[in-house]
């Protein structure tokens, strides 16, 4: 009881600097859209490059003005996951395409899928309020069917433990009516041959509400549309990449537990903890509160009180640990870190050229993930392009 709860900011400080240099690379001030013309660069070409280029960075700015709030909040967890998730659809109730950032715990891939875009089955899990449901159902995205009441949904480890970091409290009672739907991309056979769909089931009840084609009307070949995009961190051998939990989480926990070890020692070696000898005719036991004179019973022969306390000797906080703990700081940075911080301890003087190959051998491992968040990025407009030109004039 009393011993500290603090966790050593190792991880936490990783994410917020990743997502830093991230946002600055992918969203300008301007916008993060950028036109790129195949073969001969005529005038009209230009033109309509530039119209496309200036409406999508008004649409990303501008009209959806939840999308560089998802996208930070990406950025933020997608170090922990390893991989995190962009929905983009087009909006019913604006009237305009929307953008929904997903969490990796809420995106089931088959067993044996080994890239998310191959996979034969990416299953969105989607927590949905009564209020929503009904919603969904009035505007048609739903057919109406009974459902009966839902059950308390299921969340990840991962989101209780979001809930406990953000203070949040959910009771059993489910005033919200929250209901768990599988939102399924995958292939149906309904006599043609197998094709893509998209496919909604409540999970209590298991009855589907929703049945999508997944291709567009004109596709002869029947290719699939991407809605989600994936933003991998580092790429691993199945369709889940992983992140810095993965790498340098156990440095992380090491980091904590010796961390709390040496606040813990420090803490109880302030403590005033005595041994009393036990005297008297039935002994004794006291409860001194500051400023409170009481009274000690001692024996025959005991003629000073010190001879009836002694302190218990704790052991102060060990050098040798807060030794280990720099180790484990320096181990767990030494995955993530750039020639950036090693740049204050080098020579002022040295030549230009030498300062400058630091910084490039230090900014590699950023580069790599910035180069697939970049591809991720060019996927979202893509997607972006095609609910304009499916929805607008």
């Amino acid at each position: 009881t009393g011993s500290t709860k603090v966790v050593h900011p190792m991880l936490v400080e990783a994410c917020v600097d990743f997502s830093s240099r991230v946002m600055k690379e992918i969203f300008p001030p301007g916008g993060p859209v950028k036109s790129k013309i195949l073969g001969e660069k005529e005038k009209d070409k230009v033109a309509k490059a530039e119209r496309k280029t200036d409406f999508m960075n008004w649409q990303t700015t501008e009209q959806m003005p939840e999308f560089r709030g998802e996208l930070e909040q990406l950025s933020t967890q997608l170090p922990l996951g390893g991989a995190q998730y962009l929905k983009m659809m087009w909006s019913s109730q604006y009237l305009r395409p929307c953008a929904e950032f997903i969490p990796i715990d809420d995106v089931y891939l088959p067993f044996a899928a080994t890239n998310f875009y191959s996979a034969e089955r990416k299953t969105h899990v989607q927590y949905v309020t009564e209020m929503e449901y009904q919603r969904r159902v009035k505007v048609g995205m739903y057919i109406d069917v009974d459902l009966g009441s839902p059950e308390q949904p299921d969340f990840s480890k991962a989101s209780i433990a979001n809930d406990k970091i953000e203070g949040r409290k959910d009771t059993s009672y489910n005033e919200d009516g929250l209901r768990t739907i599988f939102e399924i991309y995958t292939h149906l056979d309904f006599g043609d041959g197998v094709e893509p769909y998209i496919i909604s089931i409540d999970k209590t009840s298991g009855k589907a509400v929703a049945l999508y084609r997944n291709w567009e009307p004109e596709d002869e070949r029947r290719v699939e549309l991407d809605w989600i995009v994936e933003f991998p961190f580092v790429p691993w051998r199945g369709a889940y990449p992983i992140g810095l939990t993965h790498m340098i989480g156990g440095l992380s926990a090491a980091a904590t537990g010796a961390l709390r070890a040496l606040l813990d020692s420090a803490h109880i070696q302030n403590i005033p903890t005595l041994l009393k000898l036990k005297g008297g005719p039935g002994g004794q036991t006291l409860n001194v509160q500051p400023t409170e004179v009481v009274e000690l019973e001692g024996g025959a022969l005991i003629d000073d009180v010190r001879k009836l306390a002694m302190p218990l000797p704790f052991n102060g906080p060990s050098p040798v640990l807060f030794q280990l703990l720099g180790f484990v700081v320096d181990a767990g940075k030494g995955v993530v870190q750039t020639s950036f911080e090693k740049l204050s301890d080098a020579n002022q003087a040295q030549p230009v050229g030498t300062t400058m190959a630091l910084i490039e051998q230090g900014m590699v491992v950023f580069s790599s993930i910035h180069s697939r968040i970049h591809s991720s990025m060019s996927r979202v407009f893509k997607i972006l392009h095609r609910i304009n030109s499916a929805y607008l004039t």
